[in-house]
């Protein structure tokens, strides 16, 4: 089930499935640490393979600087600076393997659009929308 996200993933991005996969993972890995674990727990439980991906993204936290701005987030920032802070320092990470912000940007309404698919509701962003500073921006409406 999985593997149709990060196809899907891949052809709206024009990523291979693999650079669409660490981007899936990296961005999995960030709801995990930093949404409300329940509203997670149930996102990983409706979505079969949701769970391990996120777990592949775990690697990207390994060794994290971010530079100083991330450092500075994360010190002054609270909750919110904390999810700054890791967000910038995978964002490096995946930019080193061709993945951009804006691939990053198109893959969250695939991402949205298949968890509605899969779940019959709003799960992806409901849990966005529990991390602290970041998540009202992620679902902001256009």
């Amino acid at each position: 089930m999985i593997e149709t996200l990060i196809q899907r993933a891949a052809d709206r991005t024009g990523l291979t499935t693999q650079q669409a996969q660490f981007g899936l993972s990296a961005a999995l890995f960030l709801i995990e640490k930093h949404a409300d674990p329940l509203k997670v727990r149930e996102l990983f439980d409706a979505v079969p393979g949701a769970q391990d991906l996120a777990a592949a993204g775990a690697a990207l936290s390994q060794n994290k600087s971010g530079g100083l701005i991330a450092g500075m987030m994360r010190n002054v920032g609270g909750a919110s600076g904390a999810a700054m802070s890791d967000a910038m320092a995978v964002g490096q990470k995946l930019t080193r393997q061709g993945v951009t912000v804006a691939d990053m940007q198109a893959i969250l309404p695939v991402g949205m659009a298949f968890v509605q698919e899969t779940t019959g509701g709003d799960l992806l962003r409901d849990v966005l929308n529990t991390i602290p500073g970041l998540g009202p921006l992620l679902t902001a409406e256009d």
